[in-house]
């Protein structure tokens, strides 16, 4: 999860050129499946589908693709109408593939009891708006939290929350990076991970637009789907004023400084504002001086992110049956999740959950579990790749100290208009 790509083009309308390898048209005991991941994520799936064809005597064409190179392949699959079976999907352009009909609802091939089995934030992170139907499935989900150094909230004695509604309020916050930046050891008190890229970058939006919901205010409407108004709002500015503060006092780690200030040997920060994945790399430098807590409260309670790639079954599958028996068998095959437990993926399922120790540990990562009650999902419309783009432009411009309710109209702005030349994209508006 951690490389987050910004989309930046509907994968349904693009044009590309692809010249590796096709997709084979499937026979009648055969699907094919699309996906990106890490080298472990490539060997979990290559053994859970020979696992499965062993015991069904289905067989599973495996087109990995490099995640870089992942959406133009799509679009070129799906602009010579030969999309996979299964496809991997990238949670917010989840809606753009439902919306263009490249994938279907998989709530006729997925047994209940999978369903029953969703957290909260895993039922969001599949659900297309427009029907409230589920258009995908995972084991896996995201989120984003605050590690810190115990040692130096010691020192300026802050409380350290204990569960995600003792976190703390913004102003509290405000005032612990205050005190955090008076002490000698600390270079910088917060790090936003900048060296990921904010402006132009899917981090720039997926780390920071809950914020926005925590505060009263969103990227958009999610009724009426309009952006000024909402993005624009004072609730929104009001959030924006404390990141706007924190960059200009120079509390913010800079995109040069690298990604590992809070974990190296200089211990030059404090808190880091970094996804899940990232706690082992903490844990195995840092031991018991990170302890890990919730997202501030900005006024309406923390929200969290959500969503990571997941799992669909395209519109146009001979097999879709055959397609939802292995997903199936994907959710419950133990020996594919001990897999991903091993690199603390984090679990979507209330049953992989039960299996994950480090996410059943108070004193490790139980907080950033129960997150997945308080996630909000980035704003499921085919418009997101100009939503995304806007606002995380609007968003770097802010911590640079760009006026705030003039970055915001103009965000507002694109992505209004881009929904406007598309006509509103319907059925989107008319609810």
């Amino acid at each position: 999860m951690k490389k987050l790509g910004l989309v930046i083009v509907s994968v349904a309308l693009a044009v590309s050129v692809f010249t590796g390898c096709s997709n084979k048209k499937a026979s009648s005991n055969s699907i094919s499946i699309m996906f990106q991941g890490s080298d472990l994520e490539q060997s979990a799936l290559k053994g859970c589908a020979e696992r499965f064809t062993a015991e069904t005597g289905i067989n599973v064409e495996l087109l990995y693709t490099p995640h870089d190179s992942y959406t133009s392949k799509l679009a070129s699959f799906i602009k010579n109408k030969n999309v996979p079976d299964i496809i991997s999907i990238d949670g917010p352009v989840l809606a753009n593939l439902a919306w263009s009909g490249v994938i279907q609802c998989v709530e006729p091939y997925i047994a209940q009891d999978i369903i029953n089995d969703m957290t909260p934030s895993n039922v969001e992170q599949c659900t297309y708006p427009v029907d409230k139907k589920l258009y995908a499935i995972s084991y896996a989900d995201s989120t984003v939290l605050l590690y810190c150094n115990k040692t130096y909230l010691n020192k300026i004695g802050a409380r350290i929350p204990k569960s995600v509604d003792d976190s703390w309020t913004a102003a509290e916050f405000d005032d612990i990076l205050t005190k955090l930046a008076a002490l000698p050891e600390v270079k910088w008190p917060l790090d936003l991970m900048w060296a990921w890229n904010i402006a132009g970058s899917e981090w720039g939006t997926y780390a920071f637009y809950e914020c926005l919901a925590s505060g009263g205010g969103d990227i958009i409407n999610r009724n009426t789907w309009v952006a000024d108004g909402t993005l624009n709002s004072e609730a929104s500015v009001n959030v924006l004023k404390y990141f706007q503060k924190w960059g200009t006092n120079g509390w913010i780690v800079p995109k040069s400084a690298g990604e590992n200030t809070l974990y190296n040997d200089k211990r030059q920060t404090a808190i880091a504002w970094n996804g899940n994945w990232n706690y082992l790399t903490c844990e195995a430098s840092m031991g018991d001086e990170v302890v890990v807590v919730p997202l501030p409260n900005f006024g309406k309670g923390t929200r969290t992110p959500n969503a990571t790639w997941i799992w669909g079954i395209s519109a146009t599958s001979k097999n879709p049956d055959k397609a939802g028996k292995f997903l199936n068998y994907m959710m419950t095959d133990t020996t594919f999740l001990d897999i991903q437990e091993s690199n603390a993926c984090y679990p979507a399922l209330k049953k992989f959950a039960e299996r994950c120790e480090v996410y059943m540990d108070p004193a490790k990562m139980g907080i950033a579990y129960e997150q997945s009650n308080y996630a909000i999902s980035r704003p499921n419309h085919p418009a997101y790749p100009t939503i995304t783009l806007a606002f995380s432009d609007a968003f770097e411009a802010i911590l640079n100290g760009a006026d705030i309710k003039t970055e915001l109209d103009k965000a507002a702005q694109k992505i209004d208009e881009d929904i406007k030349d598309n006509n509103g994209y319907p059925p989107f508006g008319k609810n």
